[in-house]
């Protein structure tokens, strides 16, 4: 499972539905946004035959801030620029350990900064209808994105500006996210994968061995800094060797909010469901994901 996570193979789960959503989307790849960091380029999905600006999905993959590419969210991202009729923006970003913790959110600022900017003369994107999601590593930054763009202290506080009127943030989409960082440092768990990311992932992004006790780790544990503010949610993970914990947390976070949220996690079910399911579409639970998370995306756009 670590080797897949960190893959930038692309892999077509559903080749039949894949190739039907293809006729019907047109694509700009590696595009390059203006960065102080490396490894900025992105991809646009959007409708072949849109007659006018449609939402924006900016989507960060993910790879445990070690790994991963944007070319991993192909068939996601065609399958829904199809469905919902929207755009959406796969963003690669400089990964771990040659860039720390924030610079990873820095270049969402950077990539949303150059895509208004462009938008004035080219009409493509409607970027007062912005939705903010990601995969694993790729749900913190995006969503911690999310909620610097709705929290004017928690700005202030990272010296972020806020770039985005709050009215044009539709939604977030976290998929395996670990958006409750500092939960991390308490895990205590046997199985590989999680003594990879405490010991490995996370020292990597926040740069030092003592990264428990940082002052970094607190900032960047999206549950603690959203407010009423942020938008509608959509939260899953599975059962096994992932991040069910923080994405629970944020949850219960946000009911106390009173932020609209929904959920998929499967603690009521025997079957181990692992880190990523959500774009293995052979898997029933995956097309269910992929199915709320449509409805999700057509109810709030």
């Amino acid at each position: 499972m670590i080797n897949h996570m960190f893959s930038n193979t692309v892999q077509i789960t559903d080749q039949k539905t894949f190739n039907q959503a293809e006729k019907n989307v047109a694509k700009k790849t590696d595009l390059t946004y203006e960065s102080n960091y490396k490894e900025n380029t992105y991809d646009i999905y959007y409708p072949k035959n849109s007659k006018g600006p449609v939402p924006v999905l900016f989507w960060v993959h993910g790879g445990g801030f070690v790994g991963g590419d944007k070319s991993g969210v192909k068939e996601f991202a065609t399958k829904l620029v199809s469905d919902a009729n929207i755009a959406v923006v796969a963003m690669n970003y400089e990964l771990a350990p040659d860039s720390e913790y924030p610079n990873q959110v820095l270049q969402v600022n950077e990539l949303v900064k150059d895509l208004l900017a462009e938008e004035k003369d080219d009409k493509l994107l409607d970027m007062e209808q912005l939705f903010f999601g990601g995969d694993s590593a790729g749900a913190q930054i995006a969503l911690q994105y999310a909620a610097l763009q709705t929290n004017e202290a928690y700005a202030k506080q990272m010296k972020i500006k806020q770039v985005l009127p709050k009215d044009s943030l539709k939604g977030t989409i976290s998929y395996c996210g670990p958006v409750d960082l500092k939960l991390t440092a308490q895990q205590h768990s046997d199985d590989r994968f999680m003594k990879f990311f405490v010991k490995t992932v996370a020292w990597s992004l926040i740069g030092t061995k003592d990264w428990k006790t940082s002052e970094q780790l607190k900032e960047a544990s999206v549950a603690d800094h959203v407010s009423k503010e942020f938008p509608p949610t959509y939260i899953t993970d599975g059962n096994a060797y992932s991040f069910q914990e923080q994405g629970e947390a944020l949850e219960n976070r946000l009911t106390e909010l009173k932020v609209p949220v929904q959920s998929l996690f499967y603690t009521d079910t025997k079957k181990e469901i692992t880190h990523e399911y959500q774009f293995d579409y052979t898997l029933k639970e995956s097309q269910n994901c992929y199915q709320q998370t449509l409805d999700f995306v057509n109810k709030y756009k």
